[in-house]
């Protein structure tokens, strides 16, 4: 068993004529594990001796599970020619030691939090295991990419996990959703087989609601403001213009009756007069005409700014990971015809040193050092942190200078939450009254 010592013997005989000394090395792949004891025998012509051979493999991968061939090179000083190597064979029992690591221990997400499992595999034979979660609420539900991986002596494999709870939360408070992750060994033998579960390790997943906390006032603005355009409409709008154009019609009608008058008098000048007052009341139609569908395009546009005040909701997770000494970033550009405001920002840091940034273009809106803190940096802002309009960036970046203990790289992340509206039309020329000819 590796760990606990194991001793045989080797004989040698002295079948020369003369006094003869044999030095014993062990040699073979377990040669570094063997202590031979004594390590020289002096014999007489026809004299035996025996030494032991201890044999300590160490409790890890090194050495796998198995027959391991080994030998002892047995060399005569006198007569070097006369080398003789005994060879035997040790067995090697098998041994488990597994262990599991989630990265990140804790996820945000309003959908599906996302994690990495990395399996270590530190016995001496090779591990079948078998991934499942659970939580005990049973309101969630697990997707492992790949559910079953085969683990090596002295290496880890890994296994993408989506976690994603069963109801959703339209709006409110973020809950916390407490799970594990068990890792079950797959042994071959009979007709199915045997499980046995080796370790587990602990997560966690806060959803976010799907719509902000801001959402229900950025409608209740927007209905006020429409309710107070509408107002506006009824009260300053509509009076002036109903005014103008009374105004507009007034003089005209006045001319129109001194006309008439006169063709009382003057047969031939009232068919003229007729005919003027005809072509005024004409021209008085088309300008009122022309000023109702003028309204009616100003209204369709104030219920259209309204509208693109109110938006959908934006959520976007950037993970990075990044060497020793390097500088990494992300990035999410605004769409055309689109505005973002940004109200949400966490930042995740797994214990690395170093520093997290979130820039709009060029322009730096903050960061954090991942070494003072663990888990989740959350900041939400009641207005919002930065306005961007169609063509600007969202940046995020990780500079690292050493990762956390037991890695290779530093790997962090920055989650951007917010609303993504529409870009206001333009305001057109405001409607204006249309004199008669």
């Amino acid at each position: 068993m590796p760990g606990t010592p194991a001793q045989c013997q080797v004989q040698v005989a002295n079948r020369g004529s003369i006094v003869e000394a044999y030095t014993l090395t062990p040699v073979g792949d377990l040669a570094g594990y063997a202590v031979i004891e004594p390590a020289t025998l002096s014999l007489y012509p026809d004299a035996e001796g025996t030494a032991t051979i201890t044999i300590t493999v160490p409790r890890e991968a090194v050495v796998e599970a198995g027959d391991v061939a080994f030998g002892v090179l047995v060399q005569p000083q006198e007569h070097p020619a006369d080398t003789a190597v005994p060879e035997a064979v040790a067995h090697v029992q098998a041994f488990s030691d597994i262990t599991a690591e989630l990265t990140p221990r804790t996820s945000h997400g309003s959908r599906i939090g996302r994690h990495t499992l990395a399996v270590d595999n530190r016995g001496n034979r090779p591990v079948t295991v078998e991934l499942t979660g659970k939580d005990p609420d049973a309101v969630m539900e697990f997707r492992f990419s790949p559910s079953t991986v085969e683990v090596a002596p002295g290496t880890a494999a890994f296994s993408k996990i989506k976690a994603r709870p069963l109801d959703r939360i339209w709006r409110g408070t973020s809950k916390t959703r407490q799970f594990s992750v068990v890792v079950t060994q797959v042994t071959t033998g009979g007709p199915n087989g045997t499980k046995a579960a080796l370790t587990s390790v602990d997560g966690m997943m806060v959803q976010d609601p799907i719509l902000p906390a801001w959402t229900g006032k950025a409608i209740a603005g927007a209905l006020a403001a429409a309710a107070l355009l509408v107002g506006l409409w009824f009260v300053a709008l509509r009076p002036a213009i109903e005014s103008s154009a009374e105004n507009a019609v007034e003089k005209p009608l006045k001319q129109l009756q001194q006309k008439v008058d006169e063709a009382k008098t003057q047969a031939g000048a009232a068919q003229q007069a007729a005919n003027t007052a005809q072509n005024s009341a004409k021209n008085t139609a088309k300008g009122q005409s022309e000023q109702e569908k003028n309204l009616s395009d100003r209204e369709k546009e104030l219920a259209a700014q309204a509208a693109a005040m109110v938006g959908t909701p934006f959520s976007q997770r950037w993970p990075l990971k990044a060497k020793p000494g390097k500088t990494v970033e992300e990035s999410f550009e605004v769409p055309k015809d689109k505005v973002l405001r940004i109200t949400d920002v966490n930042f995740e840091s797994q214990g690395s040193t170093g520093w997290l940034d979130l820039r709009k273009d060029k322009n730096s809106l903050g960061g954090v050092a991942p070494q003072y803190f663990r888990n989740i940096q959350d900041y939400r802002y009641i207005s919002p942190l930065a306005v961007l309009v169609a063509g600007e960036k969202v940046v995020v970046s990780l500079k690292c200078d050493s990762p956390a203990p037991g890695a290779t790289d530093c790997e962090n992340a920055v989650m951007v939450g917010g609303i993504l509206t529409d870009k206001p039309p333009a305001p057109t020329t405001p409607p204006t009254s249309a004199a008669p000819n």
